[in-house]
């Protein structure tokens, strides 16, 4: 099993290539597996590749408006194995990149039987597909409580993570010399483009049952949660402001002091600008990335969402956990040091190469 990539393909070496990108996004499953293969068609295509995502991108608005910015073509999304198999063929696609938790492995097969390249985006487990390339997601690349088929290529941990333009746009983060160690923290709170299971308030709730000072910006996915988090009390020198989803996160990231959000593939891109972060899981499928990035020493872990949420006084682990990061200054800006040390940000260069020099090896 190969847990690297080789080089870059040569200038050009990928005109005329045509690679479908099958994820979607939704207020149930979020935009996760949408925003990495956006990351992963910014590469193909400064390689020259015509690239187009197949799936079903319904909210938030603001993702829909960021791939029409972007210029990424959006057709439907063929589910089954027999449609994936037309569709491909249709668009004479060489190779089809998935990204989903549900589709069907037979589409995976039935894709490769056709003579069309594979590659999945995965996270610690092959969930039965069939591919020619793996890309674990899951940070370290230990593919935890997973098997990969004998002999498969695999590309794995922080070298592979899939940051975007926009991310990398926003720079890195520069270390704050600490004038006065009391002053507020600035945190901003997030948890997806769509926070389909209530994150954010929970995490606000917490945050200002901590009673530190705080400058908190939390990003409500909706008139509901944004309502229960200006309901919230706030204490002393603590100040909360709500704002919509917007795509602009990785520039407002970078001017906090301490990132809370989900244990999701945007934990990479926060490594990636040198934030200082706290995870919390909201589904199980985050397990493994929590523990990976927390096993390496990279975040702050808050627990699961219904352990933070249960969570009520000051003394509980979760609160007191971040009342431990907004009062200390060097702890925050250890992670934040240790986190960009291990996310380079050049990921999808060494997947898109590798997936190109799949594609050509074919054709020869």
């Amino acid at each position: 099993m190969n847990l690297d990539s080789g080089g870059p393909a040569a200038p050009g070496s990928a005109r005329g290539l045509r690679i479908g990108l099958r994820a979607d996004a939704s207020p149930r499953i979020g935009g996760g597996h949408v925003m990495r293969c956006l990351a992963l068609s910014e590469e193909l295509r400064r390689r020259g590749a015509e690239v187009f995502l197949l799936g079903r991108v319904t909210r938030p608005a603001w993702l829909r408006a960021h791939l029409y910015d972007q210029g990424l073509v959006v057709l439907p999304g063929p589910d089954s194995p027999d449609d994936m198999v037309a569709v491909a063929r249709e668009m004479a696609l060489d190779a089809v990149v998935l990204d989903s938790h549900t589709l069907p492995p037979e589409c995976s097969a039935a894709l490769r039987a056709a003579g069309i390249v594979v590659a999945a985006l995965v996270d610690g487990t092959a969930r039965a597909q069939e591919a020619d390339l793996y890309v674990d997601q899951s940070p370290g690349g230990r593919g935890i409580g997973s098997t990969f088929p004998e002999g498969a290529r695999r590309l794995g941990g922080y070298r592979h993570a899939l940051i975007r333009d926009a991310v990398l746009a926003a720079g890195r983060r520069v270390e704050r010399t600490v004038v006065d160690p009391s002053a507020p923290a600035h945190v901003l709170c997030f948890f997806g483009a769509t926070d389909p299971y209530g994150g954010v308030p929970v995490a606000v709730r917490a945050l200002l049952a901590t009673g530190a000072p705080l400058r908190l910006t939390a990003v409500a996915a909706g008139p509901e949660p944004a309502r229960v988090i200006e309901a919230l009390p706030t204490g002393p020198a603590q100040r909360v402001r709500v704002v919509e989803p917007v795509a602009h996160l990785p520039e407002l990231a970078r001017t906090t002091d301490l990132v809370v959000t989900a244990a999701g593939s945007s934990v990479l891109d926060l490594l990636c600008i040198g934030c200082a972060v706290a995870v919390v899981t909201v589904t199980v499928s985050q397990q493994p990335v929590y523990d990976a990035v927390l096993g390496d020493a990279l975040v702050a872990g808050l627990g699961s969402l219904e352990e933070l949420r249960a969570a009520g006084g000051a003394g509980d682990d979760g609160v007191a956990r971040l009342r431990r990061l907004l009062t200390r200054p060097a702890e925050r800006a250890g992670l934040a040091r240790r986190g960009a040390e291990a996310v380079d940000g050049r990921g999808c260069a060494r997947v898109a190469g590798t997936l190109v020099g799949l594609i050509e090896g074919r054709r020869r």
